[in-house]
Formats: structure tokens, C-alpha cells, sequence
């Protein structure tokens, strides 16, 4: 997103808002954290590539928007814990996760290596639960008045993992298992005043399937057409439009659901 955009968000309706982005240095997470900053956000931006994380905090700084980046594998639970440890220690608080950080490819079912199947669901589903959890331990024991939410927790899940992909087994089965993860975890963290949502793009033009794939060749490889505008193809910053809602106050009473954004390429 080019920084002369920004006028299209000037609104700060995130105002003061901390946000901590998992998968921030490219595709849904780059484009959502320069959404939410123009929109006001205190914004941490999570990646394991120290490059990425700098043009992404750049950006927002050229802006004028408050940053900063921390390289951390959310892989591992270490490192998880000293990224929540930082971000407490300059904001105080987290008020919202975005849970993003994934990783997609495709394999054919029986040549699939068990390795494969492994870094699959420790990157997509183990990372999500333990940076999740990190940050939670801490939520859960925020002083807020009565009227007010403690915090949110955002789950990337996938079209995928509500309609599994041919040759993405693994990767349907690990983004699946988040949608029912964000369920039980909004049933448990409801009543303490935490909502958890999942988001599930479609098809998104993004670096995750090779830096110079066309929107032409992703239309081929979803199948499915359901809005013509955008050839069944969306962009990272249309996901980013409907995370900002999600982080916004506007979105308080809605908790443990699974929202499409797919152009209408499934119903359910």
C-alpha cells in the first residue's frame, strides 16, 4: 500500500488501541498493520524476517503511525514469552491479537512427507495456541470497568479449513482445527470478557504463493468464481478492512465466529 492512500483512512477510530500482528512483514499482516496504524493503532508488528519487519515499521512511521517491530518465531514458546514481555513493557497492555502468521503449500496426499504434515500444523495451528496463550495469561487480569471488553484475540483460519482444498490436506486440516479452536476459546473467554473471532480468506493475492504470481493464475487455482469484479481474487487489504472492524469497538458483540471473506465462493 502506497503511503499516498492514507487519506482513505483518516479516521482514528482505533485510537490508542494496541495491536500485536503476528505474520506482519508481507501479504494480510503487512496490509493490516498499515491499515489499523493509519487508523490510529499502536501497532507491533511480529514476522522472522528482520528485512520485512523494517519496511513494514518504516511505512508506518513515514506516516506518522506508533510502531515497532520484534523478530520472533511463534513456533517457538520462548520467544513468544519475551515478545509479549516487550510489548508489555512498552505499551502495558495488548487490547487485541491478530493471530496470522501461517504458512500454504501443496503436496500430493500420498507422497506427502510426514515432515510436511508437521511444520504445517506447528506453524498454522500450535504457533496460533501458543502465542495466543502467551497473550491471554495477561488479558485475563486487566482492570477494565465493567462495561468494557478486556481484549480480542483474531484468528487467521482459511476458506480452506471449512472447504478443504485438493492437494492442501495438511493445510486445510491445521487452518480447520483453528476454527473449532476459536470456538471453544470464545466459550471459555467470553464470560471474562475476551472475545475471539477467526477470519477466512479465500484466495488472496499474496507473496504466499511465489512473489510473481498473477491474479490471472490464483483465479485457476481456486476453481470457483463468485464476484467477476475481482475474479474470485482478493486483495490483502480487503482482509485488513474487515480486521479493522474486528479490532474496533463496532465489533464487540460478535464472538466465536468463523467470518468469510472469499467473494461469496462458499456460503457456510
Amino acid at each position: 500500500m502506497e503511503i499516498s492512500e492514507i487519506e482513505k483512512y483518516s479516521e482514528q477510530r482505533l485510537k490508542e488501541k494496541v495491536v500485536l500482528i503476528t505474520g506482519a512483514a508481507s501479504g494480510i499482516g503487512k496490509a493490516t498493520a498499515i491499515r489499523l496504524a493509519q487508523e490510529g493503532a499502536k501497532v507491533i508488528v511480529n514476522d522472522i524476517n528482520q528485512e520485512r519487519i523494517d519496511e513494514t515499521v518504516n511505512t508506518i512511521k513515514a506516516f506518522g503511525g506508533e510502531t515497532f517491530g520484534y523478530l520472533a518465531d511463534v513456533t517457538d514458546k520462548a520467544q513468544v514469552d519475551r515478545m509479549i514481555e516487550a510489548a508489555h513493557e512498552q505499551y502495558g497492555r495488548i487490547d487485541v491479537l491478530f493471530a496470522n502468521a501461517g504458512i500454504a503449500d501443496y503436496a500430493d496426499f500420498v507422497r506427502m512427507k510426514e515432515s510436511f504434515f508437521d511444520n504445517m500444523f506447528n506453524v498454522n495451528t500450535k504457533g496460533v495456541f501458543l502465542v495466543t496463550q502467551a497473550v491471554v495469561k495477561k488479558m485475563i487480569r486487566y482492570e477494565v470497568p465493567e462495561n468494557k471488553l478486556r481484549g480480542k484475540i483474531i484468528i487467521t483460519s482459511s476458506k480452506a479449513g471449512k472447504d478443504g482444498q485438493e492437494k492442501m490436506t495438511a493445510y486445510s486440516a491445521s487452518k480447520a482445527a483453528l476454527i473449532q479452536f476459536k470456538t471453544a476459546l470464545a466459550k471459555e473467554l467470553g464470560p471474562k470478557r475476551i472475545t475471539v473471532n477467526a477470519i477466512c480468506p479465500g484466495t488472496i493475492l499474496t507473496p504466499i504463493y511465489g512473489k510473481d504470481i498473477t491474479r490471472e493464475q490464483l483465479v485457476g487455482i481456486d476453481g470457483k468464481v463468485a464476484l467477476d469484479y475481482k475474479k474470485g481474487v482478493a486483495d490483502p487489504e480487503d482482509v485488513a478492512s474487515v480486521v479493522s472492524f474486528l479490532v474496533s469497538d463496532d465489533s464487540n458483540f460478535i464472538n466465536g465466529q468463523a467470518i468469510n471473506i472469499c467473494g461469496g465462493t462458499i456460503f457456510h
